[in-house]
């Protein structure tokens, strides 16, 4: 799966080379960038920098327990310790355990995330807990982190690097807007480009999020190889959410003899739609399945990326509320070349529209095309 990661420095260009050796070892910074413009890839070669330094006393914070399956797996490739790689709860948890403060967890991840933060940010004012805890934080996913979490790796270590995109936010519960670039004494570095998605992906994704003003387009700064192999969004109406399941294995069969060795997502809004699929494969195998398919929720599988994407269930995307959009953005652009999306009754309005982008204008109807 080391399509993922780099393999040389001549696979970065100068804005990613200088997040990762032009800035001095002792110095925060906020690395912004879209979707595929290689900021994990940066915060793991920053690690292996550090690591190269004897600075190895740093841990790089992912969201969830999936990403950090992913950057864990780039830490093997780039040779860094892959337990240096932690989810935010267990590094909070971890830290609250070491000084002996106890915690009841309630299963309710935003109730939690806020219990942990609260008591992490009283024992470092109780405790005088100070910046050298922590060599240096590398944090993924930053835009989806509160106030409150943002100022405990603050507070935890002199060195902080924040990699996010604002318009990759999935949670309901984020920061207050510039506050990341205060934390980091304005040091920001801008990727411009992006390298992951194809053309058609990123026009789709475009109009979904369609306030360019608050959601700078992808499309104009698209780097990916078009010419080379065309990317492609489907749509795929079913009867029911059974016939999507066994549409999904249909489709991605081929796609693993197309794609030798190469990650494909198969993704869902609801936790229980991927259990099914689940549950159905572990009926009707696919051949080299287990070494290629990643099954998980939109939420969990923020910061994979996949060769070929199937987002399953699109008619409950709605029961998302107002992260919907962000959510579809996001998982659509976890994809390379091609994504299918499923759905039984109707899309969202926004994405059925989105998706007619690719397509010639219709013309209008005639009264008699209405009946």
């Amino acid at each position: 799966m080391s399509a993922a990661f780099w393999v040389s420095g001549d696979d970065l260009d100068a804005d990613q080379a200088k997040a990762v050796e032009g800035i001095p070892e002792n110095a925060s910074f906020l690395l912004r960038g879209p979707a595929g413009s290689g900021k994990t890839n940066i915060l793991l070669l920053r690690a292996k920098w550090l690591t190269y330094r004897k600075l190895s006393d740093f841990k790089i914070v992912v969201f969830t327990a999936s990403l950090r399956k992913f950057v864990e797996e780039g830490c093997e490739h780039y040779g860094i310790d892959p337990t240096s790689a932690v989810t935010q709860m267990t590094f909070f948890k971890g830290i609250l355990d070491e000084y002996s403060v106890p915690y009841e967890l309630t299963k309710s991840f935003e109730t939690d995330r806020n219990m942990l933060a609260g008591k992490l940010m009283s024992l470092i004012e109780s405790r005088g807990i100070t910046q050298d805890y922590c060599g240096t934080l590398l944090i993924d996913e930053a835009q989806d982190y509160t106030d409150t979490e943002l100022l405990v790796f603050r507070k935890l270590t002199k060195n902080l690097v924040l990699a996010a995109d604002s318009r990759q936010s999935i949670y309901r519960t984020t920061h207050t807007p510039e506050l990341p670039e205060r934390i980091v004494e304005g040091n920001v570095i801008t990727l411009r480009y992006h390298y992951r998605s194809g053309l058609r992906l990123c026009k789709v994704a475009d109009a979904i999020l369609s306030d360019a003003a608050t959601y700078p387009k992808v499309q104009e700064e698209c780097r990916y190889p078009e010419a080379a192999r065309p990317s492609s969004v489907t749509p795929i109406p079913c009867t029911s959410f059974d016939e999507q399941l066994r549409t999904i294995a249909a489709n991605v069969a081929p796609q693993i003899d197309l794609y030798p060795g190469e990650r494909i997502g198969v993704l869902f809004p609801k936790r229980e739609q991927a259990a099914g699929f689940e549950e159905f494969i572990a009926r009707h195998p696919i051949a080299g399945a287990n070494e290629v398919l990643w099954v998980d929720t939109l939420h969990g599988a923020k910061g994979w990326e996949f060769r070929a994407v199937h987002i399953g269930g699109g008619e409950a995307l709605y029961r998302m509320g107002a992260i919907q959009k962000r959510l579809i953005y996001t998982g659509l652009l976890r994809g390379k070349t091609s994504a299918h999306i499923y759905y039984s009754g109707h899309l969202p309005g926004y994405l059925d529209a989105a998706l007619a982008t690719l397509e010639p204008p219709r013309p209008a109807p005639r009264l008699k095309d209405l009946f």
